[in-house]
């Protein structure tokens, strides 16, 4: 087994098994960080731990009784604690929440209300019709929220805003079915969380080069609650420091900076305090931007996306991925750090595979389906793209490229 392959498993283990979930706020959160940290400074890269504030949140007890049967039930994050006994109220659609009597009642949101998760009061991608069931909500004050998660296999939450107050919970398919098939009056929620100021921290390895120009790279160490995390994101870590340790080696034309981002599945954002502390004249001179979110998944192939690049840059990514006939190209997404530069005009090529979107965010997103082969596959072929762009002029990558 070679040492790139070594790497990698060790960090993968490290970060999903050692330490497991590392929701922002947590000391497990804190761990990966101080981790990823050392790792950085042994590579000989000047390292900036970036702290920001974030809740530090965690429930100690939840239960649900019904006919004082117990039925399984999954705290949202950042939840406030309750002891509610209460008559429940359901609702599908948007005109089943608006004509609702909620009050003295616990409402449960499932069907269309809960076809996806609601976004977070602050976000600034909250479309109307989330805006509209917040309101609604915050307006009618149920005792406390139920959402259903229809996909029996998933636990993913369906609210998880620390600015949201009502106490709520997710309720797995099964125990959704129980409550809507039997004759039950009252429900009993009890949910037991506590909250406090807390902190998280980006933590970023630089080495400057030839070249006042800088080739970024990023992996956010974060994950959801009661994750291990190993294909989100400890996978993409892996690939983050094995490959700084790689070109620890290897002198370059550009700076480099390896960004391991946190805050990407719960607000605040990491990307705005990096925004706040780069500033937008250093991202005009980043290069280009690679970003491992969801790569090295065993059952899959490792899938490549570009975003805000010339058609002469796009052209010689397809010549370079030859050499690697299973990565598959997949159109652009949106859903993750490479956006925060894509926004602003900066080329980036984003990792992942479709697997990510069966086993993120769930209890058996564990080690034993990550392939260090197909991180190092990433890892290679970044070396690639970094050997062909680092001596290109900055225009060349960009869109503006075409027209010169």
């Amino acid at each position: 087994m070679n040492n790139l392959i070594k790497s990698i498993e060790a960090h993968v283990h490290t970060l999903s098994e050692n330490i497991g979930a590392r929701m922002i706020g947590t000391a497990a959160n804190a761990a990966a960080a101080d981790y990823i940290y050392t790792q950085m400074k042994s590579y000989g890269l000047d390292v900036e731990r970036q702290p920001y504030y974030c809740p530090a949140w965690q429930c100690e007890y939840a239960s649900l009784t019904a006919n004082g049967s117990n039925l399984d039930v999954l705290v949202n994050p950042y939840s406030p604690s309750c002891d509610v006994n209460a008559p429940f109220i359901s609702a599908a659609t948007l005109a089943e929440l608006e004509n609702a009597d909620l009050s003295e009642k616990i409402a449960i949101l499932y069907g269309d209300l809960t076809r996806a998760p609601l976004s977070a009061k602050s976000w600034f991608l909250k479309d109307e019709r989330d805006d509209r069931i917040i309101t609604l909500l915050e307006t009618k004050k149920p005792l406390a929220v139920l959402t259903v998660q229809i996909d029996p296999h998933s636990i993913n939450r369906l609210i998880e805003d620390w600015e949201f107050l009502i106490p709520s919970a997710t309720l797995p398919a099964e125990s959704a079915r129980v409550l809507f098939s039997r004759e039950t009056e009252q429900i009993h929620l009890t949910l037991k969380t506590t909250s406090h100021p807390g902190s998280t921290a980006n933590i970023i390895g630089r080495r400057a080069g030839k070249r006042p120009e800088t080739l970024v790279f990023c992996a956010h160490y974060d994950t959801k609650i009661d994750t291990p995390g190993a294909g989100d994101n400890a996978g993409g870590v892996a690939a983050l420091l094995a490959l700084a340790e790689q070109l620890s080696r290897t002198p370059t034309e550009t700076g480099l900076e390896f960004i391991a981002m946190s805050g990407e599945e719960y607000l605040p954002i990491g990307d705005d305090t990096y925004l706040e502390k780069a500033g937008e004249d250093h991202l005009n001179q980043v290069l280009l931007m690679i970003n491992y979110d969801g790569a090295g998944h065993l059952l899959d192939a490792n899938s490549l996306a570009i975003f805000t690049s010339s058609a002469a840059f796009q052209e010689e990514m397809v010549r370079i991925s030859r050499a690697f006939p299973a990565v598959q190209w997949v159109e652009p997404w949106p859903e993750s750090n490479h956006s925060t530069f894509s926004w602003r005009g900066v080329p980036a090529l984003a990792f992942s595979s479709r697997a990510l979107r069966i086993y993120g965010h769930q209890y058996n997103d564990s080690a034993r389906w990550i392939s260090p082969e197909r991180i190092a596959e990433a890892v290679n072929l970044t070396r690639e793209v970094i050997n062909n762009v680092q001596s290109r002029p900055l225009g060349w990558l960009r869109p503006q490229a075409e027209s010169i």
